[in-house]
């Protein structure tokens, strides 16, 4: 599939179970949440389960609007490639 799906949440429990999903289905994937180690690995462990680099991440804390912005503009920048 040609799609880029953004995750809130993304690096543990329900967030990563649908990130998951979406890259072995082979969508490219944003992981968005607010611990950067966590996202760096869930998105290592999914490419890897994925054999592809689908799983991108962009640390955030969504509650913030001065983090939201970056977010959005990562977020575009990967359905450019």
């Amino acid at each position: 599939m040609d799609r880029t799906v953004v995750v809130s949440g993304g690096g543990t429990g329900m967030g990563r179970a649908i990130a998951r999903s979406f890259a072995l289905d082979g969508d490219r994937v944003v992981i968005l949440g607010r611990r950067r180690e966590v996202l760096a690995e869930t998105a290592a462990q999914l490419n890897a389960e994925a054999g592809s680099e689908l799983v991108t991440f962009q640390p955030a804390d969504l509650s913030q609007p001065e983090q939201v912005e970056p977010c959005r503009s990562s977020s575009a920048t990967s359905t450019s490639s």
